[in-house]
């Protein structure tokens, strides 16, 4: 196959250093958990549920195939199913993740919300290709009432987890009245799991702008949790805000296959396709050009994630890059204020 136009984006020449790439496939609509905050199902209809088509999968896995040919040696790249709820789909699974491992040698790791655990998935998990469980976990103090229980997820993930197949806590939405509790939040995920999972803010289209207080008892919390976890665990907040402090410095970028098609990849256009869905990384993680030289933290806010520069219902632009700039300064302040004491 031709491939045409074979010019890497900036975002991915910006660095000599190893720089994650990651295809989140979306392999299924369907759910087990409902929610009341999920972006996925936000706007699309929860009743017409759907797998990803055989087709379809073939023309993703032909890409990823192709794309690895063509990146640079220092792009690690990576494969994620997502959904809806990946697990759902049961032996599928597995010859979905076969099928992107024979064709790349790319194991591709799970998102999941841990609901369908069990050992049976297990057993056969461990004879395939699949790379690791990410589960995501609710906020312990205040799980979502359509969400599953965190504490039998945890207690699932500190059953199950393994060196031969590894299961680890993924995301954490922290709503901001919660921010006062973050610490709290914390010890219990480390006393039960030995280690911390991603803590995030409520984004998308749910997002709201912290108050003052909010942001006082943010500081006060991540100053808490630097100094308590620094030298035992790694500590991963708000990857959507602080990236740097989430990804031991390395640039990560993750970007959808999903299951409308939305590139509309054939398999007669990859050639020209290719390099169009790489660009597209230009828009989901656009160039902030802040005027604000002098702040601590101007050269890491060069690209932001997406979310920040779209407008919701509620909130316009400026009030979004405003509260991520009020975020970013708390978050980040605390994190190194912390360190000095090591």
């Amino acid at each position: 196959m031709k491939i045409e136009n074979p010019t890497i984006p900036d975002i991915l020449k910006s660095s000599s250093k190893k720089t994650i790439l990651c295809f989140s496939i979306i392999v299924t609509s369907k759910c087990n958990a409902h929610c009341s905050y999920c972006h996925f199902f936000a706007h699309r209809n929860r009743k017409k549920n759907y797998d990803i088509s055989t087709e379809l999968f073939d023309i993703y896995t032909l890409f990823i195939s192709k794309l690895k040919n063509i990146l640079p040696t220092n792009i690690e790249l990576q494969c994620r199913f997502s959904g809806g709820e990946p697990l759902v789909l049961k032996d599928k699974l597995f010859k979905l993740s076969k099928q992107i491992y024979d064709s790349s040698s790319i194991k591709p790791y799970i998102l999941t919300n841990g609901k369908a655990i069990n050992q049976t998935f297990l057993k056969k998990a461990q004879c395939g290709s699949i790379n690791f469980l990410a589960v995501s976990l609710e906020n312990p103090l205040h799980p979502d009432r359509g969400a599953a229980n965190p504490n039998e997820i945890m207690n699932k993930i500190k059953k199950y987890n393994s060196e031969n197949f590894p299961i680890i806590p993924a995301v954490v939405i922290v709503k901001n009245e919660d921010f006062k509790n973050l610490y709290k939040i914390c010890r219990i995920f480390y006393k039960k799991l030995g280690v911390l999972p991603t803590i995030s803010e409520l984004n998308f289209q749910a997002f709201a702008p912290p108050t003052q207080a909010q942001l006082k008892a943010l500081y006060k919390n991540i100053f808490k949790i630097v100094k308590k976890f620094y030298l035992k665990t790694p500590i991963k907040l708000f990857p959507y805000i602080s990236p740097e402090l989430c990804y031991g410095g390395f640039k990560h970028y993750v970007t959808e296959l999903n299951l409308e098609n939305k590139h509309n990849l054939t398999k007669d256009n990859l050639g020209k396709k290719l390099y169009q869905v790489l660009n597209q990384l230009e828009i989901s993680y656009p160039e902030f050009d802040c005027k604000n030289k002098k702040c601590d933290w101007h050269d890491d806010c060069k690209r932001i994630k997406w979310v920040w520069k779209k407008s919701s219902e509620k909130l316009n632009i400026e009030k979004k890059l405003e509260a991520y700039c009020k975020l970013k300064k708390t978050i980040n302040s605390a994190f190194y204020e912390a360190l000095k004491g090591f």
